[in-house]
């Protein structure tokens, strides 16, 4: 591929992919819906009506970013997605130790079971510090 292809696909790409990551989650969230319907049967419209509106929002949203931009800089460099690639590996590791020490101390104090809601805030702090710090880092 010569350097002329490779700038046409970047530019292309560039202003594409967020529309496509954005349409992948409208369909994640039919496809949620969908299957909340078959193994609940209700199907739960107000999920779709917020999804709805969110990918309506999220599009909006891009289409004035991409419209507003001027210059042809990429958002990230080399080296901050190395340091995001860093933070994920980092806060992956600790999630999970910090989770198997809870799960040692569940058990040294004699829980047969641990209720799910523990697990579900150790789950969203994750992504909690995952995205401050990607925030963080890319606007260093």
């Amino acid at each position: 591929m010569s350097v002329k292809e490779r700038d046409k696909w970047g530019a292309i790409l560039a202003k594409w992919v967020p529309f496509f990551i954005i349409t992948c989650t409208f369909l994640g969230i039919v496809l949620g819906s969908i299957l909340v319907y078959f193994f609940q049967g209700e199907f739960p419209y107000e999920v779709l009506a917020g999804g709805l509106v969110g990918t309506s929002i999220l599009v909006i949203f891009e289409a004035i970013r991409q419209k507003r931009k001027k210059d042809r800089l990429p958002e990230i460099d080399e080296r901050i997605a190395k340091n995001v690639s860093r933070l994920f590996a980092y806060a992956s590791h600790i999630s999970l130790a910090i989770l198997f020490i809870i799960l040692g101390i569940f058990t040294l104090l004699g829980y047969e079971s641990i209720p799910i809601y523990y697990l579900w805030i150790i789950f969203f702090s994750y992504i909690w510090v995952g995205a401050i710090g990607v925030f963080f880092i890319k606007r260093r």
